[in-house]
Order: C-alpha cells, then structure tokens, then sequence
C-alpha cells in the first residue's frame, strides 16, 4: 500500500497522546482489546509497506530492510506473515480498478476511494490469505524532551552530542530542551477495520548539538544503524511476542 492509510491518519494523534501515557505511573497497554481476544482471533497477519515521510526520505533498500524486521519479528511471536510485497499487490490491485485514489484534476486525494481500496483490501488479503489482521507501519518525527546529556522517548534513548566522547558530553551535560526525534509507529487493525493493537518504538534523533545549536541530521544518515532499527522494531513488537495471554496464544521463543 503506496497510499498512507486513513486508519494511520485517524490515529496518529490519539496514538501520540496514550504513548505519552508510557511516562506515567500507568503503564501503556499497546493491546486495544483483551489479549486473550487479540490472540484468539488473529493467528495470520498481514504487514502494509512500510509509509516513510518524504521529509525523511531513505532509499528503498532501508524500507524493505524494515519490512523483513517487522515480518521477522511477527515470525518470532509466531504469527503467519503476509508479506509486505504480498499485501501490496491486493491494494495496488483495487487501486487500479477504481482509477487511482486521487482526483486527475485537482490532485487531492479522494478519502472514499481510498475507504473503498482499503475495505477491499483487508477483504482479499482474509480470503486469499486467510489474513485475520493487517499491519500498518509509518515511520512517524517527532520531538522529545532531553537534559543530561541524553534524550529518552518511545522505549529508546540516544546521546544528543554531536560529538562523541568526555568532549561531546561536557558540550551538552547542562543543556535542556526539546529535540527532533523518529520513531517507529505500528497500528494494527483487523480484517473488520478496527484497531487491535497500537505502539510506538523510537529509532534515532533527527538532529544532535554542537557548539550549542541543533545541527539536523542529513537525510542520508537516517535509518542506516541497523542495530537501532532492530532496536525500534522489537520496541513496538515485542509486546506480542513476550504476553502470550491464554492457551491459544502464539508460542514464544524460550
């Protein structure tokens, strides 16, 4: 699915709003129904391409990289996957069928076809799949705060020192303030269009400080520390993979 998702659109600021919940004394439950639920009906996911902001950009090698994380990581919780290749095929598919989803005069985006594309994905996707659920990742900046050297959000931390070492750390120990960030946004919804499952994973800082100004990260440099994104993608995942909540849940790894 090349198109971002309406349900992604729906959801991001709800979403921002229960992952800063993770601060608190409560902790964030990523599961939107009962776990018990969740796995009980969802034995087969399907995952979306992965949707990258065009402000940050990246080659298509780093996005399929992070499709067979994702896929991977699904595998891991022991879930049958529907390849990200796979489920783009069905939408690309209806996308045809009814033209394109964006109107040929004006250029917007027509919201009901891509309500009619998505519905009859997630139908195809059930019945030549046997799909229970989709996966919709988007690569999602954001900002967070940071004081001590570090910046800490969505799981994750990172120095906010351009420069490495007692030289970088000594730049920015007394600094506060709030930092550009990219996180990793997964929703998953299942065949009926409804949310089951919500969670946020931070991969990296999109700028650092240097001689005390923000200094943005080059484009080229994003989503090229495989150990980060590694790290982002168990983040947002790992939730399904270390809860099993019944008998019928997905086996874990020992």
């Amino acid at each position: 699915m090349k198109q971002r998702s309406t349900l992604l659109q729906a959801t991001l600021a709800t979403t921002l709003i229960a992952a800063a919940g993770c601060a608190t004394t409560v902790p964030y439950d990523p599961f939107k129904v009962s776990k018990e639920e969740f796995y009980r009906g969802t034995k087969t996911i399907a995952v979306a391409p992965i949707s990258i902001p065009g402000d940050v950009g990246g080659p298509e090698a780093v996005k399929t990289s992070l499709e067979s994380l994702v896929e991977a990581k699904l595998r891991e919780a022991g879930f049958s996957v529907v390849q990200a290749k796979d489920t783009a095929v069905v939408f690309n598919e209806m996308n045809k069928q009814i033209g394109g989803v964006f109107d040929p005069v004006t250029g917007q985006r027509d919201d009901a076809k891509v309500k009619a594309a998505e519905e009859h994905t997630r139908r195809e996707l059930a019945t030549r799949f046997k799909a229970d659920a989709v996966l919709h990742a988007r690569l999602l900046p954001g900002t967070a705060g940071f004081g001590g050297g570090s910046a800490k959000w969505h799981g994750t931390s990172e120095s906010v020192a351009m420069t490495e070492g007692i030289l970088g750390a000594f730049q920015v120990n007394n600094l506060r303030g709030n930092i550009g960030t990219l996180s990793l946004l997964v929703v998953v919804e299942n065949v009926q269009g409804n949310n089951v499952y919500v969670n946020l994973g931070g991969i990296q800082l999109l700028a650092k400080i240097s001689g005390g100004q923000f200094v943005q990260i080059p484009r080229v440099q994003l989503l090229q520390n495989k150990e980060r994104n590694v790290g982002a993608v168990n983040i947002a995942l790992d939730p399904l993979v270390r809860n099993p909540a019944s008998t019928e849940a997905p086996k874990t790894q020992p």
